[in-house]
């Protein structure tokens, strides 16, 4: 799950900020490089275990792993290497399932609003990266996100293919080569429907397996 959808399942719990930067932190940490930080705040970092929970039972969730398990199928069939076909199925599948969670208004105004208190002043300086370094890069990813902001009409096949390949750049065994990009992008246009289709499954899979009681808002298709 990436960090959008880690927002929205934070937002099961509580839309609180802290609480939801928390839940997401773990992939801010990975998009530059750095170690997870840790954190005195107890909010983000009871966001930050809850990070941890989902990743272990959506990675489990029966549907989520025959979608990944169908994707490797199909982008090995159009040509990608081993180790690529199966970091694109993973990720490019997780993609698919935060546009679809994007439609949530609940879990996009959740996801602005931490994004918004993130900043040094606020949250940030409850963040405790290793240094300064880790601190600058994660100012700017924080900032970009906000301008990105999130839309909720669905994501390109070609946005698709270029997150992927942003993802995996870098990574000798697993990157993309140029011409695996209108594959992925192939593959990601005939496999959204599919995806969307499958995503209130996924999310009932996760919220059992997380405890959730059923009354608990799993919202993400109108």
């Amino acid at each position: 799950m990436n960090f959008f959808g880690h927002a929205a399942v934070a937002c099961w719990r509580t839309t609180a900020p802290p609480f939801v930067l928390g839940a997401m932190l773990p992939d801010f940490a990975a998009m530059i490089r750095a170690r997870p930080p840790g954190s005195a705040h107890a909010q983000i970092a009871s966001g930050m275990r809850f990070h941890h929970r989902t990743d272990h039972v959506f990675h489990d969730a029966p549907s989520f792993r025959a979608l990944s398990t169908s994707a490797f199928a199909a982008l090995s069939q159009l040509g990608l290497r081993r180790g690529s076909a199966r970091a694109v199925a993973h990720i490019g599948v997780e993609i698919l399932i935060d546009a679809a969670l994007a439609r949530d208004s609940v879990a996009r105004r959740a996801y602005l609003e931490a994004l918004g208190a993130a900043e040094e002043a606020e949250l940030g300086r409850d963040i405790a990266w290793r240094d300064a370094s880790e601190r600058a890069r994660f100012a700017d990813l924080q900032r970009a996100l906000l301008e990105r902001g999130v839309g909720e009409g669905g994501v390109s096949p070609e946005l698709v293919a270029w997150r992927v390949a942003r993802a995996l750049a870098g990574r000798a065994r697993l990157e993309l080569a140029l011409p695996d990009q209108p594959a992925v992008e192939r593959w990601a246009a005939a496999a959204a429907p599919d995806v969307l289709g499958r995503v209130p499954e996924i999310l009932a899979e996760v919220a059992r397996a997380l405890n959730i009681e059923a009354g608990s808002p799993i919202t993400t298709c109108p």
